[in-house]
């Protein structure tokens, strides 16, 4: 008989030996150890009275990671992982999984459900949308053509290990943990065009004891704007924290987990202001390898305001800052829309493919979505 428990009630060791054998035969190689495991726990606020696990008797054979916060004035949940046992497979273990998380939704007044599958996991899919569940849009991994190999697979999607981006990249959890925010915001290399990458860096790194900002310099700004068509000085760029861009106006509350402000603890964001009012910002993360070499740039979010009169120039200026100038190392965007075709196209002129493709599915857990 099928019972489900909390994963707090589960031993460390219970809940590796079932996301191990879940994910067995996936698509892409999801094994985990102990330290990784509660690593990703904590960074994308996977919550262990909130998730379930499957038992057989006092075998775990199936699981679901879930995380509910507060965004935009609404609760979320996010399904960070399902998997269930080969042996298990095809017996219904999924749906009870499934049917148990929604009703820990629901108990917990979410207003909205979320969660992300590969495109080409057609059963998982139908699974979802058998209980509610709706495909609002499609995300796309991507990564920068002929850059440096990362560390292997490291996360995986909301069915698997967390953002895809990483997957490209070592694992915080697997190369010896992050540094800290200092080295963070201080790291990267010379740019060899000497552009705005540079400048940013250089101006950031002095500045540490203000909170982590670091206003460009006017002559910096106009730099930029000069390689943009635009010699009128108006652009500046502010290095900070994910959670500063959480704060803008313009900011999307609703949008896959693990590229939230609030999944991004090591994050970092760049602000970009047009005569003193938020014009754009981009929200990313440098990874470190176990000796603190860096291993490559993870780009989440690229967003113009709606209000700015030249978008374009915006994303351009705040790509090339985030992503150039850090020689071999290893690129990639995580969850980006298939509707942001602006940012999309930009990203593929410097060199960037898409990698995997994942289906982006919310269910309306309010009582108008259950009528």
């Amino acid at each position: 008989m099928i019972v489900i428990r909390k994963l707090s009630e589960c031993t460390l060791d219970q809940a590796v030996q079932v996301w191990n054998a879940g994910f067995s035969g996936y698509l892409v190689d999801m094994t985990t150890n102990p330290d990784a495991f509660m690593t990703r726990q904590a960074y994308e606020q996977l919550s262990p009275q909130h998730s379930i696990v499957a038992f057989d008797g006092e075998q775990p054979v199936g699981f679901v990671l879930n995380g509910i916060r507060m965004a935009g004035g609404r609760t979320i949940s996010w399904n960070g992982g399902t998997g269930v046992i080969p042996a298990y497979r095809g017996r219904g273990v999924g749906r009870k999984l499934i049917e148990a998380s929604l009703d820990i939704y629901r108990k917990e007044g979410v207003n909205t459900a979320t969660i992300e599958a590969f495109a080409s996991n057609v059963p998982a899919i139908a699974l979802y949308e058998s209980v509610g569940y709706v495909t609002r849009d499609t995300l796309l991994v991507l990564r920068k053509t002929g850059g440096a190999a990362g560390g292997g697979p490291a996360e995986g999607t909301g069915e698997s290990r967390g953002a895809l981006g990483d997957a490209l990249l070592p694992a915080a959890g697997e190369t010896g943990g992050l540094p800290d925010a200092a080295a963070v915001r201080a790291g990267g290399h010379n740019n060899a065009s000497g552009g705005l990458a540079v400048a940013a860096r250089q101006a950031n790194a002095p500045q540490e004891g203000q909170g982590g900002h670091a206003a460009l310099s006017a002559a910096a700004a106009r730099q930029a704007a000069a390689r943009h068509n635009d010699a009128s000085g108006r652009y500046t760029l502010r290095h900070g924290t994910a959670r500063d861009a959480g704060l803008l106006p313009f900011y999307p509350a609703l949008g896959a987990w693990q590229v939230h402000w609030a999944s991004l603890t090591a994050g970092e964001s760049l602000t970009m202001f047009e005569d003193g009012k938020p014009a754009g910002y981009a929200l990313y993360k440098r990874v470190y390898d176990a000796s603190g070499k860096l291993a490559g740039v993870t780009l989440y979010q690229c967003e113009a305001s709606p209000d700015n009169r030249e978008p374009e120039t915006v994303l351009r200026t705040l790509l090339e800052t985030v992503l150039d100038g850090y020689g071999e190392v290893s690129f990639s965007a995580s969850h980006v829309p298939s509707s942001r075709t602006d940012l999309l196209r930009l990203l593929e002129e410097k060199g960037f493919q898409t990698v995997h493709e994942l289906v982006w599915m919310t269910r309306d857990m309010t009582e108008e979505g259950r009528a």
